[in-house]
């Protein structure tokens, strides 16, 4: 159900956005700790199957993976924290497609762990993929990730939340639309 994936990272953007950092004593330390936790489940979970092999190998992996991608998202609550959301916004998407290519072109090379193969079942959906390579689809991730962020965090403060929530719909029925052709 590859569709979950345009809401999947919105509760750790929440987090991050909204991490309280005068409640810690250490507040890197803490959301650092909050995130490693739910990025360690999701990579265990799905690969798992790497302990068949070697279970020291399947821990290690799936430690380091978590602890790559909480890194990701404690840069961009620093960017919050010293630029502002705005910068955040445009950095978040930034600093992961730099993560995954990374993780891509070096020795420990970790591809299926790519947002953008999330659709690898769903080649309709993903035919700009030979322009873009997987990194565009998970640039495509990350930004309606953000864009429904922004729509909900808008609802909830009770402000006019209409137009960024059109323009998510938009994005998404632009690639629908385009899809079809």
């Amino acid at each position: 159900m590859p569709g979950f994936i345009f809401v999947a990272l919105v509760p750790l953007i929440w987090l991050v956005f909204n991490f309280d950092q005068k409640k810690r004593r250490f507040p890197t330390g803490s959301l650092f700790g909050y995130l490693f936790f739910a990025f360690f489940c999701i990579n265990f979970s799905l690969t798992s199957w790497l302990m068949n092999a070697h279970w020291g190998g399947g821990l290690f992996a799936s430690f380091f993976n978590a602890s790559l991608m909480s890194l990701v998202f404690v840069l961009v609550y620093k960017l919050k924290n010293q630029m502002g959301n705005k910068h955040a916004y445009l950095g978040f998407p930034i600093i992961w497609l730099a993560f995954e290519y990374l993780h891509l072109n070096w020795e420990m090379t970790w591809p299926w762990m790519s947002l953008g193969n999330v659709f690898a079942e769903q080649t309709s959906w993903i035919q700009w993929y030979e322009y873009t390579g997987v990194l565009g689809g998970s640039l495509w991730v990350l930004l309606i990730n953000i864009l429904v962020y922004f729509s909900l965090s808008k609802l909830f403060r009770k402000q006019a939340f209409l137009k960024p929530t059109l323009f998510t719909l938009a994005f998404l029925l632009m690639q629908k639309k385009a899809k079809n052709k």
